[in-house]
């Protein structure tokens, strides 16, 4: 069971030697991160798993990070096929890590301690941190990670300060120099948002695709072929249109203007129907807008999977029409009834756009990578989502 299994690994850790020569201070931001021991994770000779735990050794901090210059944090889970499909390339780059001075480890992010010894079974070869949902979770606020697989570059000093210097998330780096001719390396975003103008940002052409296309190709070394947003123009959007619900809502409660009803429905339902169809760009209102502000205030793209956008923009547009509805039979119902319908829907999308602008957070998204694609067979993205 879980309980005799976190008991066995207790008292191994007791009888783990610990080197009396041991200088790290409490402050040190390696033990801030990682706790006081590494897991060894070497290639039980049987390949049992029981074998496996009664082999199970620890080191410390300073002994297993010690004359390495560099730190690669490998965060995967054993329910994440993308982390199964790149554990190998990891693994394999282990020796050329090490020759860079380069230690690997693996940060798991399972939901259980039976899942943690399937994902340590995939990355045997390198060592793996102990499991603790709250410093993985920890490690994913400081790294800003979203998704997984990740591939977490640090420098291996400056222990004293609150946190280390992040250099790159390599995991698409790895897969382009498996060798590691270039390491380190620079920042992935960095070197794939660098190609494109801001009239490429606006107007897709050229290698990017044709004018009509949902999204861009070409802007992942990686996945060349896929579309993509950039989610900075996306979350710009999304305060707009939150934006417009505040007047909405106003407008139900206060000045009951039907014209200005009309004139909200037309521009939203107008904006869903153009994005569903072509994108941000060139055709929906608020699309093009939020590219301009996007392409003067943040430079470089941040280039997300663009499929689950139609599906979140759709139920946008379901939403808005449901109001616009409502709106239109309201001498048909009574008033109570009226202002609870309305303000229940416009609150959702108020709430929704919210979300996604200030919070990073698309609910449709979220429906579609776990609802579209777990039960209903549709594409998975190329990452997955924490």
């Amino acid at each position: 069971t879980t309980h005799q299994y976190q008991l066995h690994v207790h008292n191994l850790k007791m009888s783990t030697k610990i080197n009396p020569n041991d200088t790290t201070k409490a402050n040190d931001w390696r033990l801030k991160l990682f706790g006081d021991e590494l897991r060894r994770n070497t290639k039980s000779k049987s390949g049992d798993v029981e074998q496996g735990l009664q082999e199970l050794s620890y080191a410390t901090i300073p002994d297993a990070f010690g004359g390495y210059e560099y730190l690669a944090l490998f965060f995967g889970a054993n329910y994440c096929p993308f982390c199964k499909e790149f554990a190998p390339t990891v693994v394999a780059a282990a020796p050329a890590f090490a020759v860079k001075k380069t230690k690997v480890i693996f940060v798991s992010n399972d939901r259980d301690a039976v899942n943690y010894e399937e994902s340590c079974k995939k990355v045997q070869g390198i060592d793996v941190m102990d499991y603790d949902l709250s410093k993985t979770a920890q490690m994913r606020d400081l790294f800003g990670l979203k998704t997984i697989p990740a591939l977490i570059i640090l420098q291996n000093k400056d222990f004293e300060k609150d946190e280390p210097f992040v250099v790159s998330n390599a995991r698409e780096i790895l897969e382009l120099d498996p060798n590691l001719k270039r390491f380190p390396w620079g920042s992935i975003e960095k070197r794939q948002a660098a190609p494109l103008t801001a009239w490429d940002r606006l107007f897709i052409h050229g290698i990017h695709g044709k004018w009509w296309q949902f999204g861009h190709k070409n802007v992942s070394t990686l996945h060349p072929g896929d579309m993509y947003m950039d989610e900075h123009a996306v979350r710009i959007r999304a305060g707009l249109l939150n934006v417009i619900t505040w007047v909405a809502i106003m407008n139900v409660f206060y000045m009951r203007n039907l014209l200005l009803v009309n004139v909200i429905f037309g521009i939203v339902s107008w904006e869903f129907v153009t994005s569903m169809l072509f994108g941000l760009t060139p055709f929906a209102p608020l699309g093009i807008i939020a590219t301009l502000v996007a392409v003067v205030l943040q430079p470089s793209p941040l280039w997300k999977p663009a499929s689950p956008k139609r599906f979140a923009w759709c139920v946008g547009l379901m939403l808005a029409l449901s109001c616009f509805i409502i709106v239109q039979f309201k001498d048909e119902i009574s008033e109570k009834d009226f202002k609870a319908a309305v303000a229940a829907i416009a609150l959702t999308c108020n709430l929704f756009t919210w979300l996604e602008s200030a919070a990073g957070f698309c609910v449709g998204c979220f429906v579609y990578n776990n609802v579209f694609v777990k039960y209903l067979g549709r594409e998975e993205c190329n990452e997955c989502k924490l």
